[in-house]
């Protein structure tokens, strides 16, 4: 396989454990599967199965233990996250925690930006149509995370993450935290960034029929392992994994 036929990302075999000997605590086990370019994956399980460890490991946040990754057909594993942050960018559920508090929306953006890019030459252009993209007032930027609700500041994070244009977007439970009405308004600029944008994406979240109509493929993880992966008709008519028969009776029972 040519560079160019490559995945956007393959994940081989990566695994992570947690200290040494004895009292190792392994947290992922042999993972396995690529993403194409402008493909959503959904990855689904219960809290503490290593959702967001494995976030961690794709953007070089924290070391693979054993395994490998590559990026378009070129293995990245163990760089510095300086590295491959104009690859992927995380977009955390606490989004206020993710901004600097001591400086405005816009004088982070411009953070990101100079970082990763070099050039804020056009920064604030960039901003007023990334900000106006997310549905949201051009103002709103010269404030700070906390003078912002939930829900903004969320968006305000996606649209720092968009802003420096990378080639992927990790979103850890990016609306587990919000209200019902910022989650669903959340859901639909999401939506709209995928139609107009195209973007590459591994959504996690524990809301399965969420990630149904919204991901191309559905990843199930369970104690650290991908126990079932598919597309959204096959996870959701065709569950092969006792577990994966429960998040589906689940779903259907709060319908």
């Amino acid at each position: 396989m040519t560079t160019s036929e490559a995945p956007l990302l393959e994940v081989r075999n990566v695994a992570k454990h947690y200290g040494k000997g004895k009292r190792a605590k392994e947290v992922l086990t042999d993972l396995n599967f690529t993403l194409n370019e402008g493909e959503v994956l959904g990855i689904i399980g219960e809290s503490g199965c290593g959702k967001s460890v494995l976030l961690n490991l794709i953007s070089c946040l924290e070391p693979v233990s054993n395994g490998q990754l590559f990026f378009r057909g070129e293995e990245y594993t163990g760089r510095k996250p300086s590295a491959v942050c104009r690859w992927f960018q995380v977009i955390f559920q606490d989004s206020e925690a993710a901004f600097d508090p001591k400086r405005t929306i816009r004088e982070s953006m411009h953070e990101n930006l100079r970082q990763l890019s070099g050039n804020v030459a056009d920064a604030d252009k960039k901003i007023k149509e990334m900000v106006a993209l997310m549905g949201l007032d051009a103002q709103l930027v010269d404030r700070y995370p906390r003078q912002l609700s939930g829900g903004q500041v969320q968006r305000m994070s996606i649209a720092r993450g968009l802003i420096t244009e990378p080639n992927m977007i990790l979103c850890d439970e990016i609306t587990s935290a919000l209200d019902v009405s910022a989650q669903a308004m959340i859901m639909q600029y999401m939506y709209e960034l995928r139609m107009k944008r195209g973007l590459t994406m591994i959504f996690v979240s524990h809301d399965l029929a969420l990630c149904s109509t919204f991901c191309d493929r559905i990843a199930i993880m369970q104690e650290g392992k991908i126990i079932e992966i598919g597309t959204p008709d096959q996870i959701m008519d065709e569950p092969k994994e006792d577990y994966t028969k429960l998040l589906l009776d689940a779903v259907i029972y709060v319908k």
